[in-house]
């Protein structure tokens, strides 16, 4: 992008702590960089009245399957048994028929729902690579949307019997070097604790997103860290029931943690692990796992995260408990939804916070609405108080990409009804009955 953009007269959070916060300040972006934060900035470039709004870094969602987004709520009954089972396993699984076409509009989709709602990057682990046709298709559906991706390339599961072309994990050689420049999809490895998946992508300088769903995984986590295969470049998603001695290798080598609050509830896969990363300073970060069991609005996201920890200070502190752990600030919560998301998506040099030099991905959220106004803490009307229709304006890479409260240049409808038809195709494929009014769950 060329030109210059100057964010007039908003309340500034920077997520930076040498940037600082400005009750009313501005920002200055040309070529999709930022330039500097400051008071009453002297800038010749086209302006954009910020006054009314609260200005941030675009969340940054460290876990999401955007594929799924045509199966919006089919298992928002389900435990985690339905959910895999019927995902995964068997001739009629719902994912093992999907077709490029459903990939592309999935992606497309969920991209933009992300991007309407505020996050500005999602790292999107694709489970749904069952040829290389499925994963171009991803591709296209993200790059299309305009959304900053890091695109975790991750392998089918299931009892289906792969078709000749699958190529996970090396298929990442191929999208490394097709690679566009000044691209917006960042490649990475996904989706589970395997030595030879972190090994490649040790090779490649690639970060790794790997799924830590019970102790059995993390002891092997531990015996991969007598490898030598565990450092600061993976990021470990969910964490559930870790021993301690995992949680130790994961500080020891700078691991970051991704936690599905909603997701990881909804299924009963476990309580969060929110506070043993917490307790051992470990950067966590939030993930909305799939649309087809929660929300992906951080919004809903933050406010989950809030509550779990705050419900637990008082029983602990009842209980005289001396591990009682401080009650969280709202601050803490809006860092993990910006700069901790941006640190466990390996891209905090380019994004999550308001700071010269980075890249301008950034939200306006409108506090003049019922829900917001008037403000007496900036940080606590985001978390608490607004949702998504308070998300006026976002920029991908100095590039506004929603404005006024609407997508530029989206034919909503249009996604809208190629998805309706994506999700008839794989139901009628896998020929499961509707559950409008019923359940995926057999009573």
């Amino acid at each position: 992008m060329s030109g210059r953009l100057l964010l007039r007269g908003g309340i500034v959070l920077s997520m930076d702590p040498t940037v600082g916060d400005l009750e009313v300040g501005d920002v200055l972006i040309e070529d999709g960089e930022i330039m500097a934060v400051g008071r009453d900035l002297a800038a010749e470039a086209a302006e954009l009245d910020c006054s009314g709004k609260i200005v941030l870094p675009g969340f940054v969602n460290s876990h999401h399957h955007m594929f799924q987004t045509a199966l919006r709520s089919y298992w928002a009954d389900a435990l985690d048994l339905d959910y895999f089972m019927q995902s995964r396993f068997g001739p009629d699984a719902l994912f093992h028929q999907y077709t490029p076409d459903d990939v592309y509009w999935g992606e497309l989709g969920g991209a933009l729902e992300n991007l309407a709602a505020g996050t500005t990057t999602v790292v999107d682990t694709s489970q749904c690579s069952y040829t290389p046709e499925h994963t171009d298709a991803a591709l296209d559906g993200i790059r299309q949307s305009g959304l900053r991706c890091v695109f975790s390339l991750s392998p089918c599961f299931g009892d289906h019997e792969p078709d000749p072309s699958y190529a996970h994990p090396h298929d990442i050689h191929r999208l490394l070097s097709a690679r566009p420049a000044d691209d917006l999809v960042h490649p990475a490895l996904g989706y589970h604790v395997d030595d030879e998946l972190f090994r490649l992508a040790r090779d490649l300088e690639l970060p790794v997103f790997a799924h830590v769903n019970d102790a059995g995984s993390g002891h092997h986590l531990e015996t991969m860290d007598a490898e030598g295969l565990l450092g600061p470049w993976i990021t470990y998603i969910h964490c559930l029931d870790l021993d301690d001695t995992t949680w130790k290798v994961i500080e020891r080598t700078g691991g970051k943690v991704s936690i599905s609050v909603m997701a990881e509830q909804t299924l009963a896969m476990g309580r969060p692990a929110l506070q043993p990363a917490l307790d051992r300073g470990i950067s966590v970060s939030l993930g909305s796992d799939a649309v087809s069991i929660a929300p992906v609005d951080f919004f809903s996201q933050m406010r989950a995260t809030y509550l779990l920890q705050r419900s637990s200070v008082p029983v602990l502190a009842h209980r005289d408990d001396p591990d009682t752990p401080a009650p969280l600030h709202i601050r803490d919560v809006l860092r993990m939804a910006t700069l901790g998301g941006a640190q466990a998506a390996q891209i905090d040099h380019l994004v999550g916070s308001l700071t010269p030099g980075k890249r301008a991905d950034i939200v306006l959220l409108n506090t003049r609405t019922l829900n917001a106004g008037p403000v007496h803490h900036a940080a606590g009307t985001v978390v608490q108080m607004m949702d998504t229709s308070n998300v006026d304006t976002v920029l991908v890479d100095g590039r506004i990409v929603k404005r006024d409260g609407r997508l530029v240049g989206v034919d909503t409808g249009n996604v809208l009804d190629h998805l309706t038809r994506s999700a008839a195709g794989v139901i009628s494929r896998a020929g499961v009955p509707s559950i409008v009014l019923g359940s995926c769950r057999t009573r």
